[in-house]
């Protein structure tokens, strides 16, 4: 790799101070990269919309191997480690950044719709956990990587949720 190529590296935050990192990195002139998502929070009888972190106390930052210097990155108040081999940050690749923006919506915020956009009444076929090779019915899809599935169980239609990744629509 080129001395002047950039790459991603990964830095730990501590616990709830992703966004604190991402502004004191930005300050001082890293390109920052935190992914987000928008969820429900229900607390307290009331139930709210918030923004949260897709991978909570970690954030990706852009970094020039031959021109920056990675360890001022650690001393950043909400940094609390860089993820590393030995004595140098590991590199995310950049396909995994590229996927994630690929992933977004119009606000920039991470969209867990499928790909192929599935439509309420597709046969689906799980291809994982307990009920993997089953044939179900597509119901639906919240905002937290589960989707609704209609499964025939004894003569009846049950309704469960199952993992998002483990769904795929049937041929």
């Amino acid at each position: 790799m080129g001395e002047n190529m950039t790459e991603w590296i990964v830095a730990n935050c501590h616990a709830n101070a992703e966004y604190k990192a991402e502004a004191n990195l930005k300050r001082q002139g890293f390109e920052v990269y935190l992914p987000r998502f928008k969820t429900t929070r229900r607390h307290a009888r009331r139930i709210e919309t918030v923004i949260r972190p897709l991978f909570p106390c970690y954030l990706f930052i852009k970094f020039n191997k031959g021109t920056t210097h990675w360890r001022p990155i650690r001393s950043t108040i909400g940094v609390k480690s860089l993820l590393a081999s030995g004595d140098s940050p590991l590199i995310a690749p950049e396909w995994v950044i590229e996927e994630l923006r690929q992933n977004e919506d119009e606000d920039g915020l991470f969209s867990f719709a499928l790909k192929n956009e599935l439509q309420k009444g597709d046969i689906i076929k799980i291809t994982g956990g307990p009920l993997a090779e089953r044939l179900g019915v597509f119901d639906g899809q919240n905002d937290s990587q589960r989707v609704s599935v209609l499964l025939e169980v004894m003569g009846r239609q049950v309704k469960t949720l199952v993992p998002l990744d483990v769904i795929r629509k049937a041929s």
